[in-house]
């Protein structure tokens, strides 16, 4: 795990809400899925590579076990990386060019799986017990299809983290809603000297610029009196 990684985990972590499992068009995680749905629904969407629910799902149709019974199935993005990783070698029996095709039709169904948010999904699960106890509010009620996963997270989802307002000036920090609003309040002071430190830079550079354009135009004004001598010197030998 990169450092960059390992940090915004942390950071997760720190502020109650780890970060969401999942990157983009990698497979979805079973545990997560299964929150809402059951191992029957599911059986039949697993991918051979991660053993989690397909995403993007595609048949490995070679030719070299077409008398297995099974539908093999697999997440695009998971199979091109196992190939990319094995020398393109099939990671159902042991041969090359291994030949797949997307299923729209499945894609469709694993499309419509109805799935609980993922971020709260994740909080509940670094806290196991906490929220049955009270420690913890339920802070996302999202229930609804995979396909509207995306819109929700980036726009609608409260346990979403906002970089703090300040980001420009150096604070790296990142926090839920009303997180963010306490963190504005408390942080006034550094803050204010994160912008007077920005300022104060921008002020050297300013300087830095004035002095460097001083000395160009004394360079140039040297310049401009060494042609003229020597033109002067030139009319007089003539």
């Amino acid at each position: 795990m990169s450092e960059l990684k390992e940090e915004k985990l942390k950071k997760g972590y720190q502020t109650g809400v780890a970060p969401v499992p999942f990157e983009p068009h990698s497979c979805f995680n079973k545990s997560w899925v299964l929150q809402l749905n059951h191992h029957e629904q599911i059986n039949h969407f697993i991918c051979l590579v991660c053993k989690q629910v397909a995403n993007i799902p595609v048949e490995i149709k070679c030719f070299q076990h077409e008398d297995m019974d099974e539908t093999l199935i697999a997440g695009e993005n998971c199979l091109k990386q196992f190939l990319t990783e094995n020398n393109n070698m099939c990671p159902v029996q042991p041969h090359d060019d291994c030949k797949y095709y997307k299923i729209k039709p499945l894609r469709l169904q694993i499309n419509d799986l109805v799935v609980m948010c993922p971020r709260q999904f994740q909080q509940e699960l670094s806290t196991p017990g906490r929220i049955e106890e009270g420690k913890i509010s339920k802070m996302c009620d999202f229930k609804d299809k995979i396909k509207n996963l995306n819109d929700h997270l980036n726009n609608s989802c409260p346990l979403k983290l906002l970089e703090c307002w300040f980001k420009p000036f150096g604070c790296e920090d990142s926090y839920i809603g009303h997180e963010l609003e306490e963190h504005l309040i408390t942080n006034m002071k550094q803050h204010f000297h994160l912008v007077m430190k920005e300022f104060s830079l921008m002020q050297q550079t300013i300087q830095r610029l004035k002095d460097e354009a001083g000395k160009l135009q004394t360079q140039n004004e040297k310049m401009k009196l060494e042609m003229e001598f020597k033109e002067k010197n030139n009319m007089k030998i003539f």
